[in-house]
């Protein structure tokens, strides 16, 4: 059984496990029904990830809670925010609330971007939602910058069959990992 503890106790980020995600841990993602909603997306994505196209990445906490997740696209339709090659694009990046503000998105966000480097990518993208100036200012704060503005129409089916449309305007954020311009 996962501790409900951890959060309220000071624990070292390095006690932190990011790891791939595996078919056992999809209903995990839903974190507690919250998410519910993306339980198809969820699968998709998994499947996307054993061709290669995308990471799926989780945060553990030492008492077995699942407390983060981002998703990785390495190839995307949208070539300008995955190209398969040198840009990969973040995106369901989330942190749970209580743990919040204690490092976790940052620690995160720095593996992801370490593996991606590894990989021979050299560019970042992500689409931050415009009403969400907590995570605009962790993503400047990591080196990211406004690129341009995004729409943010996007659609998606729930468990019960339901196409649901999304207006989420944002913007495209970028960041050259080898730190040049």
């Amino acid at each position: 059984m996962a501790s409900n503890t951890d959060a309220e106790t000071e624990i070292p980020l390095t006690d932190l496990l990011i790891r791939q995600t595996t078919r056992a841990d999809l209903p995990a993602l839903e974190w507690d029904g919250e998410y519910w909603k993306f339980r198809e997306m969820f699968a998709d994505l998994f499947n996307r990830s054993l061709e290669g196209d995308v990471l799926l990445w989780i945060v553990v906490s030492p008492g077995g809670d699942m407390i983060g997740q981002a998703f990785v696209a390495l190839r995307s339709g949208d070539r300008n925010a995955a190209d398969g090659k040198t840009r990969a694009y973040v995106f369901s990046f989330r942190v749970k609330e209580k743990w919040r503000n204690r490092g976790v998105g940052s620690t995160l966000m720095k593996f992801i971007e370490c593996d991606l480097w590894q990989r021979g990518f050299r560019y970042v993208t992500l689409n931050v939602a415009k009403d969400n100036p907590d995570a605009l200012r962790l993503y400047r704060r990591m080196g990211y910058e406004v690129i341009d503005s995004c729409p943010g129409i996007w659609s998606y089916r729930d468990p019960d069959g339901i196409i649901h449309h999304v207006n989420e305007p944002s913007w495209r954020m970028l960041k050259n990992l080898s730190g040049k311009e």
